[in-house]
């Protein structure tokens, strides 16, 4: 259970829950009116992570994520004055869909607007204008959930295009510009390019999967995005280990959740992360956090 997660303290993460809740509260309430709606989010993001190591709940984790989502897809759909329409919330709130596994409202609401997302509805995002990349993979994202939905191999053929120009448009030097500290701006591209990889990775099954005569092996492709996963969260625990800030969302790693029942929807073999689930590095990807839990 998670009471016995490490690197963090009970006392914190209660008075810290405390304190998401009452936000969550303020925030639901601006929300009614088309404001707060990402600091809502962000508020649902943090809570779900501290309700987890305190009580393990994996319903209230789940309905915390999946008010995330909700609020930005609305926030995308309406684009009001106080809503920034960036790939990295965009990317945010299909992390946030996946891992409630059945938020598909809001999934749906998200996924409409990813025909041309590189110059339409993430077109005002400012601070990314430098940063290609994260345009690319919001593309990539979305147009590979949308092949596996709807089983369209030309869907997943798009998706791994952008999902590798996501990766050649990366640059070092602009991560290193967006965040004061060495090691935050190591991982949040370390995190990013594994997000990219596994992107691209699931694109390139899909295209597979629609091509015969080449049969598909599952189990390959499953033993792929464990290599994968396997680099992401190595480099999480090591980062975690060595940063002198506390990290509480990462007590959770949401994108590898969302990016597992992912792969679980494009029928790629998941028995690996049972047989890692006891390393020190998969303490972050719960099982039972994950679709295939309720499959077995």
């Amino acid at each position: 259970m998670p009471e016995t997660f490490p690197y963090t303290s009970g006392n914190y993460d209660q008075r810290s829950l405390q304190h998401e809740r009452r936000m969550i509260a303020v925030y639901r309430q601006q929300a009614l009116r088309g404001e707060a709606l990402q600091p809502l989010a962000n508020a649902c993001w943090r809570a779900a992570s501290f309700e987890w190591v305190l009580y393990g709940d994996r319903q209230t984790v789940r309905q915390l994520w999946a008010e995330g989502a909700r609020a930005l897809a609305l926030g995308f759909s309406k684009r009001g004055a106080t809503f920034d329409p960036s790939p990295d919330q965009y990317i945010l709130c299909l992390h946030l869909a996946l891992a409630a596994s059945g938020e598909r409202d809001a999934l749906a609401q998200a996924l409409r607007l990813a025909p041309n997302l590189r110059d339409g509805a993430l077109r005002n995002a400012q601070a990314f204008r430098h940063s290609r990349t994260h345009f690319h993979l919001a593309e990539a994202y979305a147009l590979t959930i949308s092949s596996v939905v709807a089983r369209r191999a030309y869907e997943a053929r798009l998706a791994l295009s952008s999902a590798e120009a996501a990766l050649a448009t990366d640059q070092s030097d602009w991560w290193e510009g967006q965040y004061p500290s060495p090691l935050e701006a190591a991982w949040h591209r370390s995190e990013h390019l594994a997000v990219c990889e596994a992107v691209r990775l699931m694109a390139r099954a899909l295209a597979d999967q629609g091509a015969p005569p080449t049969p598909f092996d599952r189990h390959e492709w499953g033993e792929e995005l464990a290599r994968t996963m396997d680099r992401a969260l190595e480099s999480l625990l090591a980062f975690v280990q060595s940063s002198p800030n506390h990290h509480p969302k990462l007590y959770v790693w949401l994108p590898g959740i969302a990016l597992c029942n992912l792969a679980t929807q494009a029928d790629l073999a998941m028995e690996w992360l049972a047989t890692r689930s006891e390393l020190p590095s998969y303490q972050r990807l719960p099982l039972p956090l994950l679709t295939l839990s309720e499959q077995q």
